[in-house]
């Protein structure tokens, strides 16, 4: 319904502005959606509406909001255009986001991914660092503040309505709190002096919630939310979101502290721990890697069927000894064309230029992609009938596989019995499916993904087939922006090393072995040097500054493994490539081979003797230690 302050509003700004449509209203102010005449653009125009426009003071903070807007110009703070007043109307004329806010994405759709929650976190920081360089903060930071852009995913900030500007030196009126309580900073919520830590603690209170879907405080009302916003401390986000990365969860939760000093110091510090904690960016799987990893054959469900009914016959005969190879045979028949067809798959992918080193990163990849995903289907609380659903299934075949391994009499009841126990465990499985029951405990789902894919790729069956189903005349691809150095080194030196005479291999035979030492250190180091970065730009209060030192060593120990593993690496394949240039001397092989060897014992050494810098540094955050990948 078209509402007065609709046909008001149009006709006090009739040929400047064509409104279209209401996107939203709160306690301070309606926003329609219009259309600026001369410069033919969509923009959104907030007002006050006329029942507070006649208080001075409501009108006074509404100016204040699009003054202090007004004078804020960046990319994620939704910048105002015009403010002014026509026949009775207070208005200001902002930019149109097409999009959503954080808060409807969130009950639409549940918890944002870890990736997707660091980048608008981070886009958000950015804004509030610069707001907070100018003397203003926001004072109600929120999903409902917080808009996302359709097109481009970009966080904008608005509602500056209670924010306070640098005139005001951040201080609360005396006694009054604003703002919103599941959101309010401790000190915020007692009245207290504010800067821009507290405006830190409410994005916290979003992160928290945008990770895992629940808020870190709830209660029945304001004056006992408040209480625990003051004197509780939130619950381990890892209870909530267990899997959320490590560093990301240390950043959310030093944003949450009570104390404003064990915060981050400024929205700059912020950014940077969310940087550190994004990780490195890597480059998109190609096509040919991301059409494997998500192969997945279509007729899987017959076979699973078939498998079911065998199954089933396969315990009865096992029961009367007789025939139950036979049986057996055609239970695991299916296997023969899921074979036959990861194995067409897996020879497209190779015949494009990949390796199995590329399946196995891109297989793992995949695997805490599909966590992610697994972590929000599976977020929201499972009621009482899906649990009792479930009960009755696993009683329902439980007593099914009982009746086939002991047997009943052959009367027709026990015949009526058997067939009555295995049509209800299908339709209950069935109906249970059909409704997203969990018939698998949601910790032990995430374990189950590609864990038979990935154990077959890594192992010595993986490497058996890869070399059958490599074709000799492959693609040389050039798509490989996706792989670390050391990784790029040691298929190169792979490369080199086979296309050498046989009496030339003899005489290096251990190469191989070396080169994978190698890059495994290398490996190891890289991701401890992305590990060391997250927890030193987190720190932990005044822990932080005596572990600090200790972190920056351990890292530049890691960077140094990192340089010299690359390093020897290198030198390997520079030999190579003079041997294959003409060179026939082996001695610099050798000698680059001697050398690495000594390096990869030394390393391993090292690594022994760092085992027990985690617990100094920080026992339960880090794990220095090298981690030998997939």
């Amino acid at each position: 319904m078209i509402d007065r302050e609709f046909i008001g509003l149009q006709d006090a700004l009739a040929g400047e502005y064509s409104l279209e449509r209401e996107l939203g209203r709160g306690g301070m102010g309606i926003v329609y959606l219009a259309r600026e005449v001369q410069l033919d653009r969509l923009v959104a125009i907030k007002i006050l509406p006329s029942a507070l426009a006649s208080r001075p003071d409501v009108r006074e903070r509404f100016l204040r909001e699009a003054r202090t807007a007004a004078s804020l110009s960046h990319p994620h703070i939704v910048p105002i255009y015009r403010v002014g007043e026509a026949k009775g109307f207070v208005f200001f004329v902002m930019a149109y986001v097409n999009g959503e806010t954080l808060g409807d994405r969130l009950r639409a759709r549940g918890p944002l991914s870890a990736a997707a929650a660091t980048r608008l976190l981070r886009e958000v920081t950015w804004a509030l660092s610069y707001a907070h360089g100018r003397g203003i903060v926001h004072r109600d930071i929120k999903p409902d503040n917080i808009l996302v852009e359709s097109e481009t995913g970009r966080a904008l900030v608005t509602d500056f309505g209670i924010a306070r500007g640098p005139a005001e030196t951040f201080i609360s009126d005396p006694g009054q709190v604003m703002g919103t309580a599941h959101f309010m900073s401790p000190e915020q919520a007692s009245g207290e002096a504010i800067d821009g830590r507290s405006d830190l603690y409410s994005l916290g209170v979003v992160a928290y919630l945008a990770v895992s879907g629940k808020l870190p405080f709830d209660a029945p009302s304001i004056p006992a939310l408040l209480v625990k916003q003051v004197g509780s401390e939130a619950p381990a986000l890892s209870s909530v979101a267990p899997t959320a990365p490590r560093a990301l969860i240390e950043v959310i939760e030093r944003c949450l502290r009570k104390s404003p000093a064990d915060r981050f110091a400024s929205g700059e510090a912020l950014a940077e721990a969310l940087e550190a904690a994004s990780g490195p960016v890597r480059a998109k799987l190609p096509m040919a890697l991301r059409v494997w990893t998500q192969a997945s054959d279509p007729l899987r469900p017959a076979y699973i069927a078939w498998s079911g009914v065998f199954t089933m016959g396969l315990l009865s005969e096992m029961r009367t000894g007789r025939d139950w190879p036979i049986v057996l045979a055609f239970d695991l028949l299916p296997l023969v064309p899921l074979t036959i067809f990861h194995a067409r798959k897996t020879y497209q992918a190779l015949a494009a230029g990949y390796t199995l080193r590329d399946l196995r990163a891109a297989l793992a990849a995949w695997q805490q992609e599909r966590r992610e995903e697994l972590a929000f289907e599976l977020g929201e609380s499972e009621t009482g009938w899906a649990k009792a659903m479930r009960g009755v299934t696993y009683a329902l075949v439980a007593g099914a596989g009982f009746l086939f391994l002991e047997g009943l009499p052959h009367t027709l009841l026990s015949k009526i019995v058997i067939i009555s126990t295995i049509s209800g465990a299908v339709i209950s499985f069935t109906v249970s499916n059909a409704l997203g029951v969990r018939m698998i405990s949601k910790r032990i789902r995430p374990k189950l993904i590609g864990a038979l894919r990935s154990m077959i790729v890594n192992s010595r069956v993986g490497e058996w087939a890869a070399k059958l189903l490599t074709p000799k005349n492959r693609k040389r691809t050039a798509d490989l922006d996706y792989r670390p150095t050391e990784m790029a080194l040691g298929l190169a030196v792979e490369e080199l090393f086979a296309a050498l005479p046989q009496t030339y291999r003899e005489h290096v035979s251990d190469l191989p072995r070396v080169v994978e030492a190698l890059e495994a250190h290398a490996a190891a180091a890289r991701a401890r040097v992305d590990e060391i970065n997250a927890l030193a730009s987190i720190g932990d209060g005044h822990a932080a500054s005596a572990s600090t030192p200790k972190l920056i060593a351990a890292r530049d120990a890691a960077k140094r493994e990192l340089g010299t593993s690359v390093a020897a690496l290198e030198a390997i394949r520079l030999d190579l490539l003079r041997l294959h240039g003409g060179a026939s001397d082996l001695r610099p092989i050798t000698t680059a081979l001697e050398a690495a060897r000594e390096l990869g014992e030394e390393l391993d050494r090292l690594s022994s003797a760092q085992r027990d810098v985690a617990d100094v540094v920080r026992p339960t955050a880090l794990d220095l230690r090298p981690h030998t990948p997939a």
